[in-house]
């Protein structure tokens, strides 16, 4: 292979010949003009070659690297063919340049693509010497014809699954009564698959209508196989796995458990604290700090010394903050348990020092878990969590902060399964989109 078809190749170019390179050093920059084969180019009508040229129209398109040189320019002499079989003119196909993106090549398309899915639009654009709105229109456009041909592993292990919501955005409340809030969040209901840690499928909601959209991505003999499936405590989410996941266990996640432990242990802190507040006790005040809420509930096994000494003097002076702190360890040592009849002895001594405090935070609490305490054992039997959905929920955070945020449901979405699922070229083979755009329906 020469030099010149070496670069053709390169640069996913087919049936022309290079002209001419030209280098700018300086602006790492190359310019290549190239010239439609004559012997290449057909009617599309009667599929005969062209018998002679009506002109070469001149197209500028952007084409992937070479190596240092990150603008690389094609100078392309497209043919307006003749075609006496049929008495017409028309331009020569080349297959090379993006059907909807008539100014860049297919190879360039898939190179900034596929850094999309990693990085932004606005740093794909400088690093390739473009716009970013032409680069965010080419994402939209790659993630929605990527998802016509998107299809879910043939091994993927649906035995244990999770769904967890995470907040999309937070929209005007235009129908609000006088005490409720200006704005209402909006979230995003994700299916995963903790084995596989890559999420399934997505729907915009927090209910029960958005968990069934996102359990249709499985077939119904996937749905029978599912064993084990954890939520959180929210009965819509139950409701629907109880119906289209018979066979499943639910399991209650730790992390929401625990979450519920501390919101109670809060509320108690915060009446204290303004009770000290009151009766100006300095010490008590700075401890029950808002700041230092996320130390008092903490486990002895992850606190300093030092923070140790100031906690048990804290015990001493408040009992109610002592009763709290006790009853946050202790429900935290019944959910270590490895056995269900541990896990209920343990509860039942839980339930009976929140009985004798009388603390109202952790009644109302003890309540749901006696309601839930079902689904509670069900966890202490399989040990299954959403961790692995809670880590992909601070890696969709950390994507919405970089996009400054979302407005485009659909995006956002797409955007999920895209870093976080099956929705890319790892996934979905995308190599012939280096030359031309195929039809997605197959």
């Amino acid at each position: 292979m020469d030099f010149a078809n070496a670069i053709i190749e390169m640069l996913g170019l087919q049936g022309v010949d290079i002209e001419k390179i030209s280098v700018a050093k300086s602006a790492r920059k190359i310019t290549i003009a190239v010239r439609q084969k004559r012997d290449d180019c057909f009617c599309t009508r009667c599929g005969l070659q062209f018998d002679g040229v009506k002109e070469w129209c001149l197209k500028h398109l952007k084409a992937p690297p070479l190596g240092i040189y990150s603008n690389v320019e094609i100078s392309f002499y497209q043919m307006r063919g003749v075609c006496t079989d049929c008495q017409r003119t028309e331009m020569a196909k080349a297959a090379f340049v993006h059907t909807e993106f008539a100014s860049m090549t297919c190879g360039y398309a898939e190179v900034a693509g596929r850094l999309m899915e990693e990085i932004t639009c606005e740093a794909v654009a400088r690093l390739l010497h473009t716009d970013g709105m032409t680069m965010w229109r080419l994402d939209q456009w790659r993630m929605a014809y990527m998802e016509k041909r998107m299809r879910l592993p043939d091994n993927l292990d649906v035995t244990q699954l999770c769904a967890d919501e995470v907040h999309f955005r937070s929209v005007e409340n235009k129908k609000r009564g006088t005490f409720q809030r200006k704005t209402k969040p909006e979230f995003v209901t994700n299916l995963i698959s903790p084995k596989a840690g890559k999420v399934i499928s997505n729907a915009l909601g927090r209910d029960s209508v958005a968990l069934e959209e996102t359990l249709l991505k499985l077939t119904p003999e996937q749905l029978d196989t599912v064993e084990h499936f954890s939520v959180d405590m929210h009965d819509p989410f139950i409701a629907v796995i109880k119906t289209e996941c018979s066979n499943a266990e639910i399991a209650i996640d730790r992390f929401h458990l625990v979450q519920k432990a501390n919101e109670a242990f809060d509320k108690v802190r915060r009446s204290e604290f303004r009770l000290a507040r009151e009766q100006k006790d300095n010490f008590q005040t700075e401890m029950l700090e808002p700041h230092r809420r996320f130390i008092l509930v903490s486990r002895e096994k992850d606190l300093t010394r030092k923070e140790s000494r100031m906690l048990e003097k804290l015990r001493d002076a408040n009992k109610n903050i002592h009763t709290a702190m006790l009853l946050v360890e202790y429900f935290h040592k019944a959910l270590d348990k490895t056995n269900v009849k541990a896990f209920r002895k343990a509860l039942a001594t839980w339930y009976w020092v929140i009985r004798e405090s009388k603390l109202a935070p952790f009644v109302k609490f003890a309540k749901t878990v006696r309601k839930h305490r079902r689904y509670i054992e069900n966890y202490i039997q399989s040990g299954l969590t959403t961790a692995v959905a809670e880590g992909l929920n601070n890696k969709i955070k950390t994507l919405k902060r970089m996009a400054y945020g979302y407005t485009n449901k659909k995006s956002f979405l797409r955007k999920i399964l895209q870093r976080c699922g099956y929705l890319n070229h790892a996934h979905i083979n995308t190599d012939d989109l280096f030359y031309a755009v195929t039809n997605p329906a197959f």
